[in-house]
């Protein structure tokens, strides 16, 4: 990236620490930049720019870092409903349809019965007859799409670009993503009990020929999208139910009897509504298998996975991404086990359980856990993710803050960081193999998954020298015994092998 990424090797770059865990670039104990693999990949020939599908509740468009990064006529917004609603008014002429010419004859959703089938494809006929319209709420990135800002801050974030004269905007850092040469489709949805939504959003996605679709967040299905509690837990819930249930059935026939014997009636899930979910987890990984699609693990601190990241298998090309501390450890609020992929530096969470001791080292209270014998104590890392903020009282940061001046940027992590990190270096590789052979087949979601964990590494750099992956307990006594796999998946996610790999594959 000579532009930007040679020119400012003078500047340092303390804040981009997890570039340089991931071999994105190379930096001098001063935090200089001092080589990127956007520089090797430009050196090998030119490519077009990779582009990412981000499913989550929008991203700023006017954000400095990224307002060149984001596409806003292709970027669109489901919350209103599944035919979509862009940015404009009634002056731009009528929109077309966001599902004009979609073409799902390469999609093949395993698993549906013929009725569901059926459905599907009433589904696509009635998207494909309804008229986007405009979105009258306005602006609604600059208030509620904090969270989309910064994960597309970590995949495409770059320096400010400034038209001819202008002066640059007061208290904007020469930020960099993973990927600032590559563009971000935003495709808004919400938090609502409405499949109809996410197939659009999933449809949509696809018919943007991208090159990755990254998730970092969960999904609401009423059904998959419950973490069941461990077995830790599950003795005393099934006894508290036990209780509860027949409380509750005492109430209920003391209420029915007050009411002359009329029976009440509770309202009952659609069958309907319960059958488009299931076209939402087919639809999933019916796309995964010809675009990578990178979900987050999730944040509860348990040994399973937030959904849809709970889908992910070695079948398909869906990618659960998990958390991984400076220190070397699964970030402390961060979901591991069966399923998961691998993951990407992130932030750290304090831990105070039966198991697990996690604190500063200088908090009265760890000291006071070292006495006690089944606690494991491990190390809290201070290190975050910094990325491209919602500035004012709707961004994670009000105020500005030393290393984030004027608003624009704050501290971030969870497993969407991480997720967002990992949608970066699958857009590098696509690009990478572009830039190596313009003509060679394109990978598809299983082959790239099949790349980022083969060459994953079970450290993690740190300074001068790596730090060992190592395991930790979190939900049950001698966790930390278990294999890597476990809390890593592969491993942590190597741009520079990956990037590196295809490139001399050709």
């Amino acid at each position: 990236m000579k532009d930007s990424a040679t020119t400012t090797a003078s500047t340092a770059y303390h804040y981009l620490w997890h570039l340089a865990a991931l071999g994105v670039l190379d930096q001098a104990p001063d935090g200089s930049v001092t080589s990127t693999l956007w520089d090797e990949i430009a050196a090998r020939g030119d490519s077009r720019p990779a582009t990412v599908v981000m499913i989550d509740v929008g991203c700023s468009f006017d954000h400095p870092n990224l307002a060149t990064r984001v596409d806003r006529d292709a970027s669109i917004d489901f919350t209103a409903g599944p035919q979509g609603q862009r940015m404009g008014s009634k002056k731009d002429g009528i929109p077309a349809c966001a599902f004009d010419g979609l073409d799902t004859s390469d999609l093949r959703l395993d698993g549906l019965s013929a009725k569901d089938q059926s459905l599907f494809d009433e589904v696509v006929q009635h998207l494909m007859t309804t008229r986007t319209g405009y979105r009258t709420t306005g602006n609604v990135e600059a208030m509620f799409a904090s969270h989309g800002t910064a994960v597309a801050g970590l995949v495409v974030g770059g320096p400010e670009v400034q038209p001819d004269g202008s002066e640059p905007t007061q208290g904007i850092l020469p930020y960099f993503g993973v990927d600032p040469m590559s563009r971000l489709v935003s495709v808004r949805t919400g938090f609502e009990d409405d499949p109809l939504q996410f197939i659009a959003a999933l449809l949509y996605a696809k018919a943007q020929s991208p090159d990755v679709i990254v998730i970092p967040r969960g999904l609401p299905d009423p059904q998959a999208g419950t973490l069941a509690p461990k077995d830790d837990f599950q003795a005393e819930l099934e006894q508290w139910q036990s209780s509860e249930a027949a409380d509750l059935l005492h109430r209920i026939e003391t209420l029915r009897k007050k009411a002359g014997g009329a029976r009440p009636y509770a309202p009952q899930r659609s069958l309907t509504a319960t059958r488009l979910w299931h076209l939402v987890a087919a639809l999933l990984k019916a796309i995964s298998n010809h675009v990578p699609v990178v979900c987050a693990a999730g944040n509860e601190g348990e040994s399973q996975l937030l959904y849809p990241a709970s889908l992910a298998t070695r079948e398909n090309g869906i990618i659960a991404v998990g958390a991984v501390s400076s220190a070397g450890l699964r970030s402390g609020y961060g979901n591991y086990g069966e399923g998961l992929t691998l993951v990407a530096p992130s932030d750290d969470m304090e831990v105070f359980n039966r198991h697990q001791m996690r604190l500063p080292p200088d908090d009265a209270a760890a000291h006071a856990a070292r006495r006690l014998a089944s606690a494991q104590i491990v190390p809290l890392s201070s290190r975050s993710l910094l990325t491209t903020d919602v500035p004012g009282n709707f961004g994670y940061t009000e105020a500005p803050q030393p290393d984030a001046p004027g608003g624009y940027y704050a501290p971030f992590g969870g497993t969407s960081g991480a997720a967002a990190l990992v949608a970066g270096v699958i857009a590098l590789v696509r690009r990478a193999e572009r830039a190596a052979d313009p003509q060679a087949a394109v990978r598809d979601g299983r082959d790239i998954r099949a790349l980022l964990t083969r060459t994953a590494r079970h450290d993690i750099p740190d300074g001068a020298e790596p730090v060992a992956l190592r395991g930790d307990t979190m939900n049950a006594a001698s966790e930390d015994a278990e294999a890597l796999s476990v809390f890593f998946g592969a491993g942590l996610v190597d741009a520079a092998a990956a990037v590196h790999e295809v490139m001399t594959d050709k």
